[in-house]
């Protein structure tokens, strides 16, 4: 369905998205979140990586319409768009729980899909440690043609890891850099940027890529290399984010795509999505909750780049 000014109806009274209706008053998107038990995801465009909306080009923060995504159960969706119509859009798709890797309902987003048969499929380089649900959801997302991108390679640092094994099975070729062999983090960051350069990858996604990289790598890929952590940056930067945010007793935290930079988990943010912390939440309920965010916010911001390296 599709609301407009004055037609409220339907709203319930007292519900948070009333505040969309009201002049001068805007909803809180975490209050929204949190009344429906939805995560929200924001898709921020930082600078040198902006999006085409209609005739007008996003920049940075300094942006005159904002886009948040709301997801309840992984099964519905709305995205608001808070414009100068002032425009509220809610749409179903057709996602089931434990689905990864699909993307939003075309009908809801840019039209300029990054399915466009005049675009060639973005080449990607990623890099995983652990069990590689990441990676997949990234693979599912190009299956499903929500991502118009190719996977080149997989480069593991851990030998037999569940990414590994999730390569293997989708043909994928993939790659074994053991950092206990390769001790040197400069020779390892050395021969990812040769793997992927010999591969002619143009971006380089850390899907849960457990190892402090250096400048040979972030320079081999300035502005081309992406991480996904389990917070809100800046909060809770490095090592288990998630045990920190539980000792410091936010009630909200989440996830972050951004580009790589030197400074560890400081580079400009992509897009990020909001979990709320729920009373008994430990360690592995709040993981799995984030991950399930990850698995759609990864994708979808990789959709949302625009490729500037690329010439012409």
């Amino acid at each position: 369905m599709h609301l407009v000014d004055g037609m409220e109806q339907g709203v319930a009274t007292g519900h948070p998205l009333q505040a969309l209706f009201k002049p001068r008053l805007a909803a809180d998107p975490l209050d929204v979140a949190m009344h429906h038990d939805r995560a929200v995801l924001a898709l921020v465009p930082a600078q040198g990586h902006g999006r085409a909306l209609g005739r007008e080009h996003i920049h940075g923060m300094g942006v005159v319409r904002e886009s948040l995504q709301f997801c309840r159960s992984l099964h519905r969706e709305a995205l608001i768009t808070k414009g100068l119509d002032q425009t509220l859009e809610v749409g179903e798709d057709s996602r089931q729980d434990g689905e990864m890797g699909h993307g939003p309902n075309p009908a809801l987003t840019d039209p300029s899909h990054n399915n466009r048969a005049d675009q060639a499929p973005l080449q990607l380089g990623v890099m995983a440690s652990g069990s590689g649900s990441n990676f997949e959801a990234v693979a599912q997302a190009i299956q499903a043609g929500d991502l118009n991108a190719r996977i080149q390679r997989l480069v593991v640092n851990n030998p037999g890891c569940g990414a590994q094994q999730r390569a293997e099975r989708l043909g994928i070729p993939v790659s074994v850099l053991d950092h206990r062999r390769i001790k040197d983090r400069r020779e390892l960051d050395g021969e990812l940027v040769r793997l992927f350069r010999a591969d002619q990858v143009e971006l380089v996604v850390m899907a849960g890529w457990m190892r402090i990289v250096t400048k040979v790598l972030v320079s081999g890929y300035s502005d081309r290399l992406i991480n996904i952590h389990p917070s809100l940056l800046p909060s809770f930067r490095g090592m288990d984010a998630i045990g920190q945010a539980l000792q410091a007793g936010v009630k909200v935290t989440g996830c972050t795509v951004h580009i790589v930079t030197e400074e560890l988990d400081a580079g400009p943010i992509l897009a990020q999505a909001a979990v709320p912390v729920l009373d008994g939440d430990d360690h592995a309920r709040l993981a799995q909750r984030i991950q399930e965010q990850e698995h759609l916010l990864l994708p979808r911001a990789l959709a949302e780049l625009k490729p500037t390296w690329r010439q012409g």
